[in-house]
């Protein structure tokens, strides 16, 4: 009996230590990126892809925005190219696997990666929004 009531006891401490390394890994990975939890626009059509249309303001020759889907895995990167001369917000479009949708949303991680510096939550100014949407796709006929 006394057997027993270890072996439970230590299977609870690993239990405790396994959620315990999960929530610090979570807590890590929530605090150098923005969570977007975007509703689908509505159900898709046949020949449709999901896109998300990140709004985003002027940024400096030296960092990337970069966006992933729920399970980590990059979707998609903006980064300045050439002089940014605009005064407004530009949209950039980044495709969405449509794997990312888990029921009728979408997450999207979004951090801002700068060349000598730890990967960090985007700003207001940064990025603006995120909205999704849906963009017809063509089939090509491949010879």
């Amino acid at each position: 009996m006394r057997h027993l009531r270890k072996t439970k006891l230590h299977s609870v401490r690993w239990i405790v230590l396994a959620l315990l390394i999960g929530c610090c890994v979570n807590s890590w990975a929530s605090s150098r990126s923005q969570a977007y939890n975007l509703p689908l626009p509505r159900t898709t059509g046949t020949p449709e892809e999901l896109v998300a249309r990140v709004s985003v303001g002027p940024l400096k020759r030296d960092l990337r925005i970069i966006v992933r889907i729920r399970n980590g895995e990059i979707a998609g990167t903006i980064s300045p190219y050439g002089a940014q001369a605009r005064q407004g917000p530009a949209v950039y479009t980044i495709p969405i696997p449509a794997s990312a949708a888990q029921g009728d949303d979408v997450l999207l991680l979004v951090e801002v990666e700068q060349k000598g510096a730890e990967t960090r939550p985007p700003t207001a100014q940064e990025v603006q929004g995120i909205k999704l949407a849906y963009v017809p796709v063509t089939q090509s006929e491949t010879k």
